[in-house]
């Protein structure tokens, strides 16, 4: 399948004058590399991308105040409703 898209695209960049050739050439340079920077992103899964940002030192007052204020309130047996997809 790949073998034919890349001789169907050959044969319609030979139609093509050497500048559009080249504009056609730069447009799939573009479209490559954003499609490479979604893969990247994507390979990263959310259980690995948490890790990252636990492990970084720098630190993170807004992110330990919410903390905080979660643990308390688990201390204080303050009852906490299940979790549905919407407040996801």
């Amino acid at each position: 399948m790949k073998a034919a898209a890349e001789t169907e695209l050959l044969e319609i960049s030979r139609k093509l004058s050497p500048k559009k050739r080249r504009e056609w050439l730069s447009y799939g340079r573009t479209l490559t590399t954003q499609t490479e920077k979604k893969s990247a992103v994507v390979e990263e899964d959310s259980d690995a991308a948490w890790e990252r940002i636990i492990a970084d030192s720098k630190p993170r007052p807004k992110l330990d105040a919410m903390a905080a204020k979660i643990l308390a309130e688990m201390k204080s047996g303050k009852h906490f409703p299940p979790m549905r997809v919407e407040d996801l």
